[in-house]
């Protein structure tokens, strides 16, 4: 990053020196097969369950549709909206059990507004509508089930001149304060087959996958459900790609012990899809975890990871690598405790040094959570101060299908801006 204007509209993740970003993923790994619509009954947790059924994070699209369907099991504030979409929710589920095709919709959209801008640009808003689709093609209702899995999105700007992603390079941010909300128009932006194997303790998916759905995860790991900042959700030492071709494999060595690795383009992009554009340049990572049970690999766990990526010649940015130990551990279901230490060398990362810890909260009122986090980072430009960013928001639930998150950061030394800002959000998600 050379100045605090760096354009990040087009980007997912905030790189050093990013330039275009393309591509598809193939990843192998590990899950519990099960056929998600034909449970009836609430499980434990919306977190077991969709751990239960997608080899990524909380945010990939199979975790996304499951922790939907068990929302919707729930009590809301707004009972009458809920009884109002049953027949709609029981139709769907109706023609899923029928054909196998598991179709939900959702819409995002989101408002930021900053205290200090280097510019007079100092608000952004961006809405976000997504089709997500789980098609059961082979061994529907079996131990090893394969399936296509897709997400189709149109993401556009709310009366603002920027997307939310792009408001860092406004407030001489080194990061992101908005993950995943980026103006891209309309893309694919995940299409991959998704195949159990072995009674679910191992698998694999291929296709166009986004890494960052299966890198350094913990439980909270949402940018649509949680948190929004980059350098809160994960690891700002983790250079993560944008979607991008690749090839991965994992799986439990024992019934607590996992073991996972992937292999991506490091050039990957939301918006362009080519075979390496840029050559050979490999974006690796892998992780040996422990967790007490498959079904907890959300709620608690323990990894190190280590990564390493490709030398960028066409975007002009050196190998790097570094590692991560991260861990999570959650209380009666309700309390979560998270941390992160990380180090990198080279100049794809944000920061060469940063630890982070937070916590998340269920108070107890329908399905409603708090969350506050905070990372300190040294940055990998070596003329910018340590930089800590903090972060807390408020999801209300109004309804199955309705969730309003308010959240608020705070910057110290934001990488080029001499005065520590704060941001303020509003997100609104509505799912059917």
């Amino acid at each position: 990053m050379s100045g605090p204007k760096k354009n990040q509209e087009q980007q997912e993740r905030p790189h050093m020196g990013q330039a275009r970003l393309l591509g598809t993923v193939i990843v192998a790994g590990f899950w519990l097969s099960t056929e998600a619509l034909a449970q009836e009954s609430r499980p434990t947790s919306a977190l077991e369950a969709a751990a239960a059924v997608s080899l990524g994070g909380p945010a990939s699209t199979q975790a996304q549709l499951e922790q939907d369907r068990v929302r919707r099991l729930q009590d809301s504030r707004w009972p009458g909206l809920d009884a109002a979409l049953d027949p709609l929710e029981a139709s769907r589920q109706r023609f899923a059990k029928r054909t196998g095709l598991n179709l939900s919709f959702d819409y995002q959209a989101y408002y930021q507004s900053a205290t200090e801008s280097l510019t007079d640009i100092d608000e952004a808003a961006l809405g976000q509508a997504r089709i997500l689709g789980q098609w059961t093609l082979l061994n529907r209702g079996g131990e090893n089930p394969g399936q296509l899995v897709f997400t189709l999105e149109n993401r556009h700007l709310l009366g603002t001149d920027i997307a939310p992603s792009g408001l860092a390079g406004e407030i001489g941010y080194a990061g992101v304060t908005a993950t995943t909300f980026s103006d891209t128009d309309t893309t694919l932006s995940v299409a991959y087959w998704s195949q159990t194997l072995a009674g679910g303790k191992a698998g694999f998916v291929a296709g166009r996958i986004d890494p960052g759905d299966y890198s350094d995860i913990l439980g909270y790991v949402n940018p649509r459900t949680t948190f929004s900042n980059f350098s809160i959700l994960f690891s700002p030492v983790l250079p993560i790609p944008d979607p991008g071709f690749g090839i991965a494999g994992g799986g439990f060595l024992t019934d607590q012990i996992y073991a996972l690795g992937v292999l991506s383009d490091a050039n990957g992009s939301l918006t362009d899809v080519e075979w390496f554009p840029g050559g050979p340049e490999f974006y690796k990572y892998a992780e040996i975890g422990w967790t007490p049970e498959r079904s907890k690999r959300f709620l608690t766990n323990v990894h190190l990871g280590v990564f390493h990526v490709d030398e960028r010649t066409e975007a002009g940015v050196p190998e790097s690598y570094g590692a991560i130990l991260s861990a999570n551990h959650t209380i009666n279901e309700e309390f979560m405790i998270y941390g992160r230490l990380g180090w990198s060398e080279g100049e794809a990362p944000i920061a060469r040094r940063a630890a982070n810890a937070g916590l998340l909260w269920r108070p107890g009122l329908y399905d409603d959570l708090f969350g506050f986090g905070a990372t300190v980072a040294d940055p990998v430009d070596e003329t910018l101060d340590t930089q800590t960013t903090m972060e807390a928001f408020y999801r209300l639930d109004l309804s199955d299908n309705v969730a309003l998150t308010a959240d608020v950061q705070h910057m110290i030394n934001p990488g080029f801006n001499d005065q520590d800002t704060t941001v303020f959000g509003l997100r609104l998600r509505i799912n059917l």
